[in-house]
C-alpha cells in the first residue's frame, strides 16, 4: 500500500470532495483522482462512491479510513517520540566501566547528566576492562570507560583523563615510616592484586617489568575495595588507584608508600564501536565530559 495515496484519499475521504482536497493537498484534482484510482485498483476495492454530490465511503472505504486513521496516528507518535530522542526528552544511556572508573568517578557525572536530561533512563555495569570491552562489542553498551589499554579495528578508543596509581600499607607497617622505598625493598613484601583482566593489575605489572621487578603476590581479589580491606588487615601491600583511597586516608586506616623509582600513571579511557552510529543521548553525554 502506498501510503502518499494513502493519506490523498484520507483527503478526499474527510472532505468529501476531490476538489476540496486538491485544494487542501496544493495538487490538480486530475493528479488526486490518479493516485485514488491507482490505490483503488492496488487494493482490488472500491474505497470510493462517486454517484451522488459528494463523494461517500463504501464499506471498504470505512474499513481502511479507520485503519487509515490509525496508521497516521502512529506515524504521528513516531514522529513525536523522534523529535523527543533529539531532544534529549526521553532515551536511553547504557555505559560500562571498569572497577575503578564506575565506582569512583562516573557516579557523580552520571548524576549531573541525569539532572540536566531526567528523561533519558541511564544504566551502568561495572566489571574489568576485559569483560567491558566485550559487553560493549555485544551490543549491551552504549560506551565503555576503561583503565587499561584496548586495541582492536572495531574500537574508538579516547583519551579521557589521567589517573595516578600508588602503593598502599596498612598506617602501622614499618615502611610507612621512610621517606622512601626502593624497588628492591619493595620487592620482599607480599602483594594483594586485582585478579587477571583487570586494568589496574595490567598497568601495574607492565610498568614493573620495565624495572625488571616481579612482585611476590600472596592474594588476587576482584574489586578496589576487598583490596584495602585485605591490606588493612596486614595481608600484604597494594597497587592501587588514588582516588578510591579518599576514606582511608583520611581514616588514617591506610598510607600511600613514597616508591620514587615507580611512576604508575595511566590514561583512563572511552571507547565505542567504530561503524555503530552515536544515540543523541551517547553524544550530550561525551560532550558533557569535556566541560569536566
Amino acid at each position: 500500500m502506498n501510503l502518499a495515496s494513502l493519506r490523498l484519499w484520507m483527503m478526499v475521504a474527510e472532505h468529501s470532495s476531490f476538489s476540496r482536497a486538491a485544494e487542501v493537498a496544493y495538487i490538480s484534482q486530475p493528479a488526486i483522482s490518479k493516485r485514488v484510482q491507482e490505490l483503488e485498483q492496488s487494493l482490488g476495492v472500491a474505497l470510493l462512491d462517486r454517484s451522488g454530490r459528494n463523494v461517500q465511503l463504501t464499506e471498504a472505504g470505512q474499513i481502511l479510513y479507520r485503519y487509515g486513521k490509525q496508521i497516521f496516528a502512529a506515524e504521528r507518535a513516531a514522529e513525536s517520540a523522534l523529535a523527543q530522542l533529539n531532544d534529549l526528552q526521553r532515551g536511553h544511556l547504557a555505559v560500562g566501566a571498569s572497577n575503578t572508573i564506575g565506582t569512583y568517578l562516573l557516579p557523580a557525572l552520571l548524576g549531573r547528566f541525569h539532572d540536566q536530561y531526567p528523561g533519558i533512563e541511564l544504566s551502568m555495569e561495572i566489571g574489568n576492562t576485559h569483560q567491558m570491552i566485550e559487553e560493549l562489542r555485544h551490543k549491551p553498551l552504549d560506551v565503555a570507560f576503561v583503565e587499561a589499554p584496548v586495541t582492536g579495528p572495531d574500537l574508538n578508543v579516547i583519551p579521557w583523563r589521567t589517573d595516578q596509581l600508588v602503593v598502599i600499607a596498612p598506617i602501622d607497617h614499618p615502611l610507612a615510616a621512610q621517606d622512601r622505598v626502593s624497588l628492591e625493598r619493595l620487592s620482599q613484601e607480599v602483594f594483594i592484586m586485582r585478579e587477571p583482566g583487570s586494568g589496574t593489575r595490567e598497568v601495574a605489572e607492565n610498568a614493573l617489568s620495565q624495572h625488571g621487578v616481579e612482585l611476590p603476590i600472596a592474594f588476587e581479589l576482584g574489586s578496589n575495595a576487598a583490596v584495602k580491606q585485605a591490606v588493612i588487615a596486614g595481608l600484604g601491600l597494594a597497587i592501587i588507584s588514588e582516588v578510591t583511597l579518599t576514606l582511608e586516608l583520611a581514616l588514617k586506616r591506610l598510607t600511600v608508600l613514597k616508591v620514587p623509582e615507580l611512576i604508575l600513571n595511566r590514561a583512563l579511557t572511552h571507547v565505542t564501536i567504530i561503524e555503530r552510529p552515536h544515540s543523541p543521548a551517547l553524544t550530550a553525554f561525551l560532550a558533557s565530559l569535556e566541560r569536566t
